[in-house]
């Protein structure tokens, strides 16, 4: 030290430390489960940055198939990965990193929760389920799977204004009564399931393969919903599930497509609805986690423990909210209270009002759940969503007459 102050070095002064902020998480989906409670756990459990990219399901498909560079997690239906595995934008998930995995049920596994069970039509998870020796996908377990399976439900139609008690049927979708005031989804993968059921249930259509059709069964079902739709029968169609709400909060009894996660924000808004439970068993859909084929490195390792939390048992009581189950149920028991574990998957009578996921009270002490418990609905799948041999074909045919071009 002098009197000019401290004496100068000539060594390099070093710049402070920075610390890298680690890129967030993006996981591409839909509203179904792109929901703020489950980006709230998911941050706070993990301590990783979520962006979600959230898309109706026809787009949210197109982008996991043709820009994989755009996400690090796919999360969507199982019945997508028949598009979007051979486009080799998705990588396989190794089970041994999978720390739940044998406690995951059998119905993704093998198709069916009990070996005397029949396994349904259409897009059965197990069969897209385990990467083969050759790279494609089958129901022969290996350790590679295409995604993680996750939340499942059983669908049908809902109601609203009048008894859903005396609608018992899929041909309730078309019957005259009802012209011009029915919704229908605009997703031919899972639209269509629903008007062959209809048509099906009313006689008007009968084909070799409901979850499968040949050119020919593609021509035929296309004519009917054109001439339905040329009558005035429907009242829109609609791609995502803000639309099917918007077109159900509308004056007057509706009947169509929705979706039980649709039903609970519904009744959340003080919409009284209800689900119809068919004769002829429901239309079902699985949905899971995948990984971006770009993924990996420290993306990879987060990615990994974003696909084990899924199975934790948390977020599988917020989707129980919204009227979904889990692949491992047994996860999430401790995270609901008993009312709810018996009114969501056992099908009692509920004990005390049950509430949604953002903490509305959506059905009062002494409903029923339609269609009873968990293994009594997801045992009366009649199909599962599917993507056909076909699906070109039936999506063109099938947009082109929601367009009015025939």
């Amino acid at each position: 030290m002098n009197e000019l102050g401290p004496a100068l070095s000539d060594k390099p002064v070093s710049a402070p430390a920075v610390k890298r902020r680690r890129p967030a998480l993006r996981v591409l989906g839909t509203s179904v489960t792109q929901l703020p409670a489950i980006k709230a756990a998911a941050e706070e459990d993990l301590g990783l940055e979520l962006e979600l990219i959230t898309l109706d399901g026809t787009e949210a498909q197109r982008r996991g198939a043709l820009h994989p560079e755009s996400f690090d997690v796919y999360d969507q239906w199982f019945h997508d990965i028949d598009l979007i595995w051979p486009t080799g934008s998705i990588q396989y998930i190794d089970i041994n990193r999978i720390h739940r995995w044998d406690e995951i049920n059998a119905l993704p596994k093998t198709g069916r929760l009990k070996p005397e069970f029949s396994r349904a039509r259409g897009g059965d998870p197990a069969k897209r389920l385990f990467v083969q020796l050759d790279g494609s996908l089958g129901d022969m377990a290996s350790e590679r799977i295409s995604m993680v399976p996750t939340v499942h439900n059983a669908d049908s139609f809902a109601v609203i204004g009048a008894e859903a008690e005396s609608v018992t049927s899929w041909a309730a979708l078309l019957d005259p009564a009802w012209s011009g005031r029915v919704v229908l989804q605009a997703d031919a993968a899972i639209g269509s399931l629903d008007m062959l059921l209809a048509l099906e249930a009313r006689g008007e259509l009968q084909t070799r393969d409901l979850g499968d059709l040949t050119l020919e069964e593609i021509d035929s079902l296309i004519a009917k919903l054109r001439a339905y739709r040329e009558k005035g029968h429907f009242k829109r169609f609609w791609s995502d599930e803000d639309e099917a709400i918007e077109a159900m909060m509308e004056e007057g009894p509706i009947i169509g497509s929705l979706w039980w996660s649709g039903v609970t924000r519904l009744r959340s808004m003080g919409k009284e609805v209800s689900m119809v439970t068919p004769q002829e068993g429901y239309r079902g859909w699985f949905g899971g986690l995948a990984l971006s084929v770009h993924v990996d490195k420290w993306l990879k390792d987060a990615a990994y423990d974003y696909l084990n939390w899924w199975l934790e048992g948390r977020p599988g009581a917020i989707m129980a909210r919204c009227g979904a189950y889990m692949a491992n149920p047994d996860a999430v028991r401790p995270y609901l209270d008993d009312a709810e574990w018996d009114f969501w998957y056992e099908g009692k009578p509920a004990a005390e009002d049950i509430r949604g996921q953002d903490g509305s009270v959506i059905f009062s002490r002494g409903s029923r759940r339609e269609g009873g418990s968990y293994q009594q609905r997801m045992s009366r799948v009649a199909v599962w969503d599917a993507v056909m041999n076909e699906h070109n074909y039936l999506v063109r045919r099938w947009d082109h007459s929601l367009d009015g071009q025939g």
